[in-house]
């Protein structure tokens, strides 16, 4: 099948959803979900992997109940996307039912030098930019996606409610800082891998993870505050809970690691307010100091053995 093709189908998928109440969206996406973790896949791997890493003092019993509700809210995450990117915006901005800790982002611009957010993949992460940039001024770090002929929607509908996107390079961290100067959002997520540069390995839920120095620098460079904003799922399809949470002061340290360390320490307390919505299927601890890559089984056993 062509790539205009696929595209193609996807975006009528996306409409389909768009057109659903978000309980029977939510309660399709779920369904999916279950069907996907029937079947053995690259994805019930990596899951399985991330939360024998993160939660290993549960039992396994309560490790497979949260990967059957992690690929419940995975199902959710695509459907939802057709509410997010295609609804009215009054429609979006009426699905948010709570801002949980809003003094954190009063306090924040009251300084007066800007406010980076860090927003980590956990539920419907989507709904951070167009809320606050419906708000007030908002900055975003931006990587097209693989499918360029899918780049242009993409990014027209994360823009449509006032962000600006900007490229992941010298000239889009530019941009951050002059959003900032002004005293605007800033938004970054703070929970991919760097590559081989601009990172360096702290721990994130007690094992080393290569993580990302730029909003450190950043933070250092411009004094700003930061904080983390997720968007939580309620049951049932009842819409969204909007949180702010304080990042660790340590953040703004001038030395990488103290800062990183900060960053993750403050993104666990991200992922514990819902668990299962946090995107366990990415590879999180793949690149390790050891070089022992914790989802290639071959490669542990043999690092095991030695």
């Amino acid at each position: 099948m062509s790539e205009s093709r696929k595209v193609g189908l996807f975006l009528g998928f996306l409409r389909f959803c768009s057109k659903l109440p978000l309980p029977i969206n939510h309660a399709l996406g779920a369904s999916l979900g279950l069907v996907y973790v029937l079947f053995p896949s690259r994805d019930r791997h990596v899951v399985w992997v991330n939360l024998s890493i993160a939660f290993s003092q549960q039992s396994i019993r309560q490790r497979v109940l949260l990967l059957l509700s992690f690929f419940k809210e995975l199902g959710k995450t695509l459907t939802e996307l057709g509410v997010i990117w295609l609804s009215e915006p009054t429609h979006l901005l009426s699905l948010i039912k709570e801002i949980a800790g809003q003094s954190y982002m009063d306090e924040a611009l009251a300084k007066g030098k800007g406010v980076m957010l860090l927003t980590p993949h956990f539920g419907a992460w989507e709904v951070i930019g167009p809320y606050w940039s419906h708000q007030m001024p908002m900055t975003i770090l931006y990587q097209p996606p693989e499918q360029t002929e899918l780049a242009p929607f993409v990014q027209q509908a994360r823009e449509r409610m006032g962000a600006t996107l900007v490229p992941t390079d010298i000239s889009g961290v530019r941009a951050l800082l002059s959003a900032l100067k002004k005293n605007q959002l800033a938004g970054i997520l703070p929970d991919q891998d760097p590559g081989d540069n601009g990172g360096v390995f702290a721990d994130f839920f007690a094992k080393p993870a290569h993580t990302m120095v730029l909003a450190g620098r950043l933070a250092n460079k411009s004094d700003a505050s930061v904080l983390f904003t997720i968007c939580e799922r309620l049951p049932w399809g009842q819409g969204y809970r909007m949180h702010l949470l304080p990042c660790d002061d340590a953040v703004h340290d001038k030395d990488p690691f103290i800062s990183a360390t900060a960053m993750n320490h403050s993104l666990e307390a991200c992922v514990r307010v819902a668990p299962a919505q946090y995107i366990w299927n990415y590879k999180r601890w793949r690149q390790q100091p050891d070089g022992i890559d914790p989802y290639d089984m071959n490669k542990a056993e043999r690092g095991r053995e030695e």
